[in-house]
């Protein structure tokens, strides 16, 4: 398998790191989606990675997809549950990590509309999104086990430290300083973390 990703996409570090955790054979493939190159467009016609291209050649894509594919070629993972609420209740919980990362990216692309180019409303919207998604995974968190959402949650508020050191997560969120704090080291997360 391979897959296509940005260096500094925190939906492709997500899959890095899991792939890393499930000890899975896969290819990592910087893919630029800038560049609009046809490899690219051939395996995802929307132009965005991740994508995760099969033995076979086919392509899946969207990182919340790839991410259950991988977790499901693994019979007997610990990281997500695999069946009944607890599947569906661990996929919301990747929602609201995602959430998080896609209120960042947001905010990230209004400011650089520059001020003429801003609408004023919402880069707000974003920060309180955030600050509620961060709030949210605070209380979700264990403060002793490592599973997905733990690791989720670690790209989204390092994600944040990246683009954003100014949101003060670790103060609001004692839960989630305290799980940086525990995490920080965890090979998979210093494998994947972006150049800087």
């Amino acid at each position: 398998m391979q897959l296509l990703v940005s260096l500094t996409s925190p939906y492709a570090r997500k899959l890095r790191m899991l792939a890393l955790e499930l000890e899975l054979d896969v290819e990592v493939v910087e893919t630029p989606p800038m560049e609009d190159g046809p490899a690219l467009h051939a395996a995802n016609p929307l132009g965005k990675v991740p994508v995760l291209l099969l033995d076979d050649g086919t392509a899946l894509y969207d990182s919340a997809v790839i991410s259950g594919y991988m977790l499901s070629l693994v019979p007997g993972q610990t990281l997500q549950p695999t069946q009944g609420l607890a599947y569906w209740y661990a996929r919301t919980d990747e929602a609201l990590a995602d959430g998080v990362l896609d209120a960042s990216y947001l905010l990230r692309l209004e400011a650089s509309h520059g001020e003429a180019g801003r609408n004023p409303l919402w880069p707000e919207r974003y920060r309180r999104t955030i600050a509620r998604g961060a709030a949210a995974l605070a209380a979700k968190v264990s403060a002793t086990e490592t599973g997905y959402l733990e690791l989720c949650t670690m790209v989204a508020v390092e994600y944040l430290d990246l683009r954003f050191p100014e949101i003060d997560w670790r103060g609001a969120n004692p839960a989630l300083a305290a799980l940086h704090a525990r995490l920080k080291d965890r090979a998979s997360l210093v494998a994947t973390r972006p150049p800087a």
